[in-house]
């Protein structure tokens, strides 16, 4: 089974093949749903979000190409958590098992909001260089040496432009640094 690729398998799974998908599936399951446990804290949320990344991953197989396999699911994950902790509704179990939905006040929405916001306009200030670097890092989950692979340019330069990326990020975003460190290495 494990003879396969990631991206051997990708590349049967968009062509719909259902087997190539379970095999992935159980490569993949059980890593994410403990990062989505560590994060969450909650066995039910984790499971959900794993299950919504893999239904996704299905729906969009013809879509765009996926370079990364690995680290695609791991930001999909991530990126799904934080979708889970920013809604408005938090589920807490008591000890009776009984769910309790509790309202999240609106000014901590208002700030996540704020947040987000900020942080997208000072990526988008980065040179064009810089944020290439950053977003695929960051967001696609290459690797130093992926990058400078990709880009035909020397891992010590993608070294140097993600620390000038968070530099220019921390200053921009001193106010929330703290929020921001958490959100870019869950």
């Amino acid at each position: 089974m494990d003879q396969f690729s990631d991206e051997e398998l990708y590349q049967q799974i968009r062509l719909s093949e259902r087997k190539a998908f379970n095999m992935l599936f159980d490569r993949y399951w059980k890593r994410l749903f403990e990062y989505a446990y560590r994060l969450l804290q909650d066995r039910a949320q984790a499971e959900d979000v794993v299950q919504e990344v893999f239904l996704s991953f299905w729906q969009k197989r013809q879509g765009q190409p996926i370079t990364h396999i690995s680290g695609y699911f791991f930001r999909a994950v991530k990126f799904q958590v934080a979708n889970s902790l920013r809604n408005n509704k938090w589920l807490v179990a008591w000890p009776e098992e009984n769910p309790v939905v509790l309202e999240e006040k609106e000014e901590e929405l208002q700030d996540r909001d704020l947040l987000y916001e900020q942080l997208e306009e000072s990526i988008q200030r980065l040179s064009p260089r810089c944020r290439e670097v950053f977003h695929l890092n960051k967001k696609e989950g290459f690797t130093a040496r992926e990058i400078a692979l990709r880009l035909n340019i020397s891992p010590r330069t993608v070294e140097h432009q993600l620390h000038k990326a968070m530099k220019a990020l921390r200053g921009d975003l001193q106010k929330f640094y703290s929020l921001i460190l958490i959100f870019l290495y869950l």
